[in-house]
């Protein structure tokens, strides 16, 4: 943190500032009468001695222009791991203790922040205010130095988060520039008060903020326009770890969006032809017609599929996979449907791999159920959705044999290709993307996706999704 004015963040009701005094400010110190005198004196001679890039900073606190508030002293520990503060409020200046609690919070929140390379804050609180009776998992007291409470609060929500962003942030801007790509940069702040607390006047025109500091006063930094000849990319990075990564193809080609975290494993992906979420539980893709789901916890995948409604009838399928990737069970029901679309009756298939065993039966409109096959033993060769592909189609004929005049009440042309082709068309999809990714840490969870996705895939040739 660089010494200088700043504002607190987070200000609900008045705003707070910490202020490096100058003679001009010599009408907002005087009143603090109790104020402990060797802070006071901190507070006046540390500008003189301590350059800007000094860890050695002593402030007053105002509050909105020109109320002085309470004074802090802020150091570093002998090994520059933690954040040391002393720190004192002029209590007269508050009506209640909660209000002073409030603002002690702001100010350790905004210190964290500011300081984001520390591990830990050490509050050394002249006050006779127990913060721990206010937030005992936050504040952790200790009893070091006579008269003086200690607090100490764990940084590592900050201390983990902003380093990592900014390294995306450097990693990608590295890669953009040997693109020769070329972008501008809008920022979104948390606050516009005060602004002469809160960057130098050159920052605040041309948002030079360095990028170390980027994140103690923004929210959001977005590259909105980042142009090739064949395609326009955005890339928005927030202060909580989540970055937006989205390419649009000028003519021909795939629009797709990336979320992710820096913090987490995993992201989002949302393309013309698919959906696709992974993270440390589950996986799963969705498309128009097939939904599938993969617990990482449980190591199975089930996948469900509803097809179009051809010539008056339709699919609906769910397999579930056990942790070999084999067929463990299978519900399929053949529908017929009216002229206005609604179910008419359901031919059901409900197979058990691991048992053996199958059953078919009819369900009308009115659930009437007629069992034709219950509970009949098997013994066939592995389940896999290339044979299962096959049963459908046996079962089908089975099913329009039954009828006269050769009216056929499941349509030979329902297409079920996507049922075992989506997964493979993902990856695919994913490997011709990855190079094409600036963002160092998507790109981790890219290739770890397509890893332990297809782990257990043939390399076929797929064909797009439709």
């Amino acid at each position: 943190m660089k010494y200088k004015s700043i504002s607190l963040n987070g200000t609900d009701n008045y705003q707070y500032s910490l202020v490096k005094y100058e003679d001009k400010y010599e009408h907002i110190l005087d009143p603090m009468e109790e104020i402990d005198d060797n802070l006071i004196n901190l507070v006046k001679t540390c500008p003189k001695i301590y350059s800007v890039n000094s860890d050695h900073q002593a402030y007053m606190i105002v509050k909105g222009d020109d109320i002085g508030v309470g004074a802090t002293y802020i150091g570093t520990s002998t090994d520059e791991k933690d954040l040391e503060v002393k720190l004192q409020l002029d209590e007269s200046k508050f009506t209640n203790e909660t209000e002073m609690y409030m603002l002690i919070n702001q100010l350790v929140d905004s210190l964290g922040l500011y300081c984001y390379e520390r591990e830990n804050i050490y509050i050394n609180l002249i006050n006779k205010i127990d913060l721990s009776k206010y937030n005992g998992l936050k504040y952790n007291r200790e009893y070091l130095l006579p008269n003086i409470s200690t607090y100490i609060c764990s940084n590592k929500k900050y201390n983990t988060l902003i380093p990592l962003i900014l390294k995306e942030i450097r990693s990608c801007e590295d890669t953009l520039v040997s693109w020769k790509q070329t972008w501008w940069q809008e920022i979104q702040h948390t606050s516009l008060e005060n602004l002469h607390y809160l960057f130098d006047d050159d920052y605040l025109v041309d948002i030079k903020i360095p990028l170390d500091e980027m994140f103690n006063k923004v929210d959001t930094v977005t590259w909105p326009n980042i142009n090739s000849n064949t395609n326009e990319r955005e890339i928005i990075f927030t202060m909580d770890g989540d970055v937006n990564f989205s390419k649009r193809p000028k003519k021909d080609g795939t629009f797709y969006k990336f979320k992710y975290n820096v913090r987490k494993d995993g992201f989002k992906l949302n393309t013309s032809d698919f959906l696709l979420e992974d993270n440390d539980i589950y996986t799963k893709v969705r498309t128009s017609n097939e939904e599938i789901i993969k617990s990482k916890e449980k190591d199975i995948k089930t996948i469900t599929y509803k097809s179009g409604v051809v010539d008056k009838s339709s699919i609906y399928a769910e397999v579930i996979f056990d942790n070999n990737d084999d067929i463990d069970k299978c519900y399929i029901d053949f529908r017929t449907h009216r002229n206005n679309g609604k179910t008419n009756g359901m031919y059901l298939i409900r197979i058990n791999n691991k048992d053996k065993n199958f059953s078919f039966s009819y369900r009308s409109r009115k659930g009437n159920i007629c069992k034709y096959i219950d509970n009949i033993y098997y013994d066939d060769e592995r389940l896999s959705m290339d044979t299962l592909k096959n049963r459908i189609e046996f079962f089908i004929d089975v099913i329009n044999s039954c009828y006269r005049n050769g009216r056929q009440f499941i349509s030979t042309n329902i297409d079920i290709n996507d049922l075992v082709n989506t997964e493979k068309y993902v990856i695919e999809f994913m490997k011709q993307i990855k190079g094409e990714i600036p963002l160092p840490y998507l790109q981790e969870q890219i290739d770890k996706f397509i890893l332990e996705y297809s782990k257990s895939k043939k390399d076929d040739k797929v064909k797009k999704l439709q």
